[in-house]
């Protein structure tokens, strides 16, 4: 008899694959980007259904997810779910979806060659590599968009600003006007990781090609040029922050300044230096002296 796993053990197994819980509260945070009511949503690694229960109950879900015992403890209204490797199996193939709601796994190995003539990865210029399967995710979620679909996606920072493969792919998703707003999410939301965490939003039928960033209360939207200045890259960071303020300073007022600083420090050395000399009855003189053709060098200048 197989020994009953532990919600730790499983949780461990989890976190060794870049799988991280997606408890309901943030679930309900990504829902605020939806703007519409669909009529259906989809997540392609649904896990425990937190993304899709946050919807009411008339609207159809879909879910896929690689572990059937956990696809089957899930209980939601109007739920169609299977079982499978969402990148090797597909098991909506063909099915198109208003909303799409994802959590894919962070930076897991696959198998591209085995997949390159796929529909879903052969749009694009290139396969994501084979140690980073993050943007055959997105591809996956892309080719499951409705002609006037949206996606909200939970994904790892890195693919923001790798380059190689995953720069020519996102390159390809900045130019086909895809990618509507990238928003940065700080550590610690997640249940089990403490990992800084990014949200992308896709939409397809776009007819503004401006792109929102979203970083630490900051809200920047930039021309799609501006983007490809960067060659690319879509860290929120690069665009949202807090413009740093020069003050205006008056170069004499400041050097006034900076000289009383000076004598004030001056005068206490030489009443300390006064005090010594008391205490141990020498004279101060040949120091002032010394002091004195210093100045005087100076004043010859």
């Amino acid at each position: 008899m197989a020994k009953q796993k532990s919600i730790k053990n499983i949780r461990q197994e989890f976190k060794a694959s870049g799988v991280f819980y997606t408890p309901p509260e943030m679930a309900v945070e990504l829902k605020k980007y939806v703007n519409f009511k669909p009529r259906t949503v989809y997540d392609p690694t649904c896990g425990a259904g937190n993304l899709l229960a946050v919807f009411d109950d008339d609207i159809e879900k879909y879910g896929q997810e690689i572990d059937e015992a956990q696809l089957n403890s899930i209980d939601i209204p109007n739920f169609h779910g299977y079982a499978g490797d969402t990148l090797k199996d597909d098991g909506f193939k063909g099915i198109t979806f208003d909303l799409i709601m994802a959590n894919p796994p962070f930076s897991v190995k696959w198998e591209p060659d085995e997949l390159k003539d796929d529909e879903r990865f052969a749009v694009a210029p290139v396969m994501a590599p084979p140690s980073k399967a993050d943007w055959a995710f997105m591809l996956h979620i892309l080719n499951h968009m409705s002609e006037t679909g949206t996606a909200i996606v939970l994904m790892f920072p890195g693919i923001l600003y790798r380059g190689q493969r995953e720069g020519k792919i996102r390159q390809w998703f900045v130019e086909h006007n895809y990618i509507e707003r990238v928003v940065a999410i700080e550590g610690g939301r997640f249940e089990d990781t403490a990992i800084a965490t990014v949200l992308i939003v896709m939409r397809k039928g776009r007819l503004d090609t401006d792109i929102t960033f979203e970083n630490d209360g900051i809200v920047k939207t930039v021309s799609r040029d501006a983007v490809a200045e960067e060659d690319y890259n879509l860290s929120p960071s690069t665009y949202a922050f807090k413009e740093v303020v020069k003050e205006d300073v008056n170069p004499i007022e400041l050097e006034n300044s900076a000289r009383a600083s000076f004598i004030a420090k001056f005068k206490k050395e030489l009443d300390f230096e006064m005090m010594v000399c008391e205490m141990e009855q020498i004279s101060i003189s040949p120091f002032l002296d010394e002091l004195q053709k210093i100045l005087d060098h100076y004043r010859r200048k």
